[in-house]
């Protein structure tokens, strides 16, 4: 396969009278430097944005248009590629030439002649409508994270004034188990409102839900440990082993010691690939009941239900144990 530059060599494929043709009447901006780092050349389409000429851009001139705000993150990948003869995709904004500030997605890669390196090419798109529409999204979702969170509030107030005229004891231990739940599903909700991706850091997301569910407690006696490795997980599974994650620690802190509780949480991939996920207390343990019969109806552990549907529906197999305590460990397939 012939190198990009050898199309411009007379037979070999394009002339440079022709490859300037194509630059010039591309639909995207483009741009060359040499060995030097240097950009010395811009086609066309760049030299109509800005409004600048060759002489202009050559070099650095061109960060001149480049927002203040992203220069240092543009050129910074720019240079690390170029020592590392890497590719690179770097977004950033580009000013025009009546001084309006448009997306860019800038792809540069190395080019050589005859096997040695010559320089870099690169390609600039406009991004201005994706990143539009990607801030009318946030807007929609913190809309609907704010309406979630009020929602939730008020079933919690719901409860709580129900819970004051139930009768009996069972019945106040039902509604305080439901409040403490939702309690859980807003924490979830609000963790995940966080992420600004499409994935979760489970090394962080997991441990932060947890504390948060301590301090919920307002009470000094209960300690954590963690031990995590990072992994990543879609949303969709984060939120699962997040409401797993509350249901267990709520056990925890509901059947530990009464002098202290001490919760272990640990995250470790296999070596297998696959993600496991433990919890661990040093409480009064589970009974050989509970062992045996724990997903089953009428079982006492409160959530076991709960915890056993959605560990199927996150593909995790499911162990409970006693070892110094309860200990209930998710393993689950790479996510």
């Amino acid at each position: 396969m012939s190198e990009p530059t050898d199309l411009l060599r007379p037979g070999a494929g394009l002339g440079e009278a022709e490859f300037r043709e194509l630059a010039d009447n591309a639909p995207v901006l483009i741009w060359r430097a040499g060995i030097d780092k240097q950009c010395d050349w811009f086609n066309k389409p760049w030299l109509d944005f800005t409004g600048k000429t060759q002489k202009q851009l050559c070099g650095y001139g061109w960060g001149d248009d480049v927002h203040p705000d992203d220069l240092d993150l543009c050129t910074r990948n720019y240079e690390q590629a170029f020592d590392a003869r890497t590719s690179f995709s770097t977004p950033y904004r580009l000013r025009r030439h009546d001084g309006i500030y448009r997306w860019f997605l800038d792809h540069g890669a190395p080019f050589y002649r005859q096997g040695e390196f010559a320089g870099y090419f690169g390609s600039c798109t406009d991004i201005t409508a994706q990143k539009e529409l990607e801030a009318h999204q946030d807007v929609l979702v913190s809309e609907l994270n704010h309406r979630v969170k009020n929602n939730l509030q008020l079933i919690i107030a719901f409860l709580q004034m129900s819970k004051l005229r139930a009768q009996g004891e069972e019945a106040r231990q039902l509604l305080e188990s439901a409040i403490a739940r939702i309690q859980g599903v807003g924490t979830v909700q609000a963790e995940l409102y966080r992420s600004a991706s499409g994935t979760v850091d489970l090394a962080h997301y997991l441990p932060h839900l947890i504390r948060a569910s301590i301090e919920a407690e307002r009470d000094d006696s209960i300690h954590l440990s963690v031990d995590a490795d990072t992994a990543y997980a879609p949303f969709k599974l984060a939120s699962d082993l997040g409401l797993i994650v509350n249901e267990l620690v709520a056990n925890a802190i509901r059947h530990g010691n009464q002098r202290t509780t001490q919760i272990h949480f640990s995250l470790k991939r296999l070596a297998t690939g696959e993600l496991q996920l433990t919890v661990s207390d040093r409480g009064q343990g589970f009974t050989a009941t509970q062992l045996t019969n724990a997903g089953a109806a009428g079982s006492k552990l409160s959530g076991q239900g709960l915890i056993g549907a959605l560990a199927k529906r996150c593909g995790a197999a499911l162990n409970r144990s006693n070892a110094d305590g309860a200990v209930v460990t998710l393993t689950l397939p790479h996510p």
